[in-house]
């Protein structure tokens, strides 16, 4: 009789997991078949969905510069968003760290921190070794943008400033990060 409870579960689980990736297709689609037309030119949502125009932001570094996503343009974009008291961010810190190494300018990834202080922010990326830059995201506004609500999230943008993937949760592997990586920057040439 157990083993029945257990299967049922399981059987429910999946299907609400599911539906909730049908709902999120079909959002996806209706967003995407309709593209705005004005006179000949077809235009791009800005948004925060896979096919929409990521919008532009300026924030400050933990060194004090400021960087602006418009800034990095032309180039394949890694935006993750986290914080330091995060433990699946700090999972998957290094990996993130061994990717900026691998592609070095090949692929810009900059990790946004949402809303801690930037003596509390430096000192963490101090300790880990992050050589990526960090913005910080001190009032959540760009966080708000990208419709984060849940840490890490992480954000593929190809050269073109179109979001091609968003993933919530931490990327737990080689194997992952180059799936989504793919994605964004080209191959050729």
């Amino acid at each position: 009789m157990r083993w029945r409870s257990v299967a049922t579960g399981t059987v429910l689980a999946a299907a609400v997991v599911y539906s909730g990736y049908l709902v999120r297709q079909s959002i996806h689609a209706d967003r995407t078949a309709q593209p705005k037309v004005v006179g000949q030119r077809t235009t791009v949502t800005e948004g925060y969905l896979p096919g929409d125009m990521a919008p532009n932001f300026s924030l400050p570094t933990t060194g004090g510069q400021t960087m602006s996503l418009a800034s990095l343009r032309g180039h394949p974009v890694w935006l993750n968003f986290w914080a330091t008291w995060c433990p699946h961010c700090r999972q998957e810190l290094a990996l993130i760290e061994k990717e900026h190494q691998r592609y070095g300018k090949g692929l810009i990834i900059v990790g946004i921190d949402m809303e801690q202080s930037r003596a509390q922010v430096q000192a963490f990326v101090r300790a880990r070794g992050l050589t990526y830059p960090t913005l910080l995201d001190t009032q959540g506004s760009v966080s708000a943008a990208f419709n984060v609500h849940g840490l890490p999230t992480s954000v593929f943008i190809a050269p073109n400033g179109i979001i091609k993937a968003v993933r919530a949760g931490a990327v737990t592997s080689p194997l992952e990060a180059q799936a989504y990586i793919d994605q964004i920057v080209s191959r050729s040439g």
